[in-house]
């Protein structure tokens, strides 16, 4: 039976060339078929021998999943609902900016974390995607962006912000973020892939030195009090533990800064007491926050902070040393916002 050959790491890959007597550079050449050009056929990999192409074609296809429906937004994102083989649904987001263009994968069919002010969290979890699902993400927006073969747009960015905790399936995610990372013109650098948890530390800890990305962790709160009411993973993991896993982190990045993301709930997480508890929290740490404004979704009892609060939110932060933009809401017309997506 045929293997998805984007399932595969390029070790794996250069081992079973190996096996066969095939140079290691053949791997390289394959992959940047793959991920380059986004070839779906071997047979059009022509620098490669003619036995070599029937070789693979043989042993593994090249995955793609089905689009079943793609939204625009009046911002310019794009939303897209892909299809699974087994007839499960996820959302991937496209988010074009002036300087750069972004995608936001999902790691997981649903999520098990179940932050309050999540849509995709309040519909639950089924299961961890593959490699080449997430892989396969990439690939497909760059398939109907038609952007293989352009000179001036690329996708210069990617967010594990989709549906989805990525530390909870570690293994697939951390292999396709080494796919992605391939030091040839016009691939994507580390410095370009940011990871986002919620704090999986006991994870967090053990992968820290491997992690070959910038790290977003989902604080939302200034202490464990409010953290565990509207995130109940913060019961397992809590401030303390997570602030331990960044320096383990920080030991191995020094030149990559973490950012805590910081959704602003009204009357929840928002006041003056919680920014200083904040700044203190975070203080002479080097760090990032991105305050962030609720995106609402139906059933959610949750509104987003006044815009005067953000603002004042954002400047004791700033006057206190600590770096905090307010980043622009994309999407949310159409559900493609942080914390609106699901499997529908």
């Amino acid at each position: 039976m045929k293997q998805g050959i984007l399932n595969l790491s390029r070790e794996e890959v250069t081992e079973f060339l190996a096996d066969k007597g095939v140079p290691k550079y053949r791997m390289t050449q394959i992959f940047t078929w793959l991920l380059r050009f986004g070839k779906t056929n071997f047979a059009e990999m022509s620098n490669i021998d003619i036995s070599l192409r029937l070789v693979l074609d043989k042993l593994f296809y090249i995955y793609r999943p089905k689009i079943i429906r793609t939204n625009k937004s009046i911002d310019g994102t794009v939303k897209f609902l892909l299809e699974l083989t087994d007839k499960n649904t996820i959302e991937t987001v496209f988010i074009p900016e002036r300087q750069r263009n972004t995608i936001c994968v999902s790691s997981q069919v649903g999520c098990a974390i179940g932050c309050k002010f999540c849509n995709t969290g309040y519909h639950g979890f089924i299961r961890n995607l593959s490699t080449e699902e997430i892989v396969s993400q990439f690939l497909i927006v760059k398939d109907y962006l038609d952007l293989w073969h352009s000179q001036t747009e690329r996708l210069s960015n990617v967010v594990f912000m989709g549906m989805g905790e990525p530390l909870l399936n570690y293994e697939n995610v951390l292999k396709s973020i080494n796919l992605l990372i391939l030091d040839e013109k016009d691939h994507i650098s580390r410095r370009k892939i940011t990871l986002s948890t919620s704090g999986i530390t006991d994870v967090l800890k053990n992968s820290a030195k491997d992690l070959p990305c910038r790290l977003a962790i989902s604080l939302h709160a200034p202490n464990d009090s409010i953290r565990s009411k509207i995130m109940p993973i913060n019961n397992i993991y809590n401030i303390k533990s997570i602030l331990e896993s960044c320096r383990e982190y920080e030991k191995y990045h020094e030149y990559l800064k973490i950012t805590f993301e910081y959704l602003l709930l009204d009357g929840v997480n928002d006041s003056i007491e919680c920014a200083y508890e904040l700044l203190n929290l975070l203080s002479g740490r080097n760090f990032k926050v991105n305050l962030l404004q609720f995106n609402s979704w139906p059933g959610c009892k949750f509104k987003p902070s006044p815009r005067n609060r953000v603002l004042n939110f954002a400047k004791i932060l700033e006057n206190g040393g600590v770096e905090a933009p307010i980043r622009m809401r994309r999407g949310e017309d159409i559900m493609a916002a942080c914390g609106q997506l699901k499997s529908t």
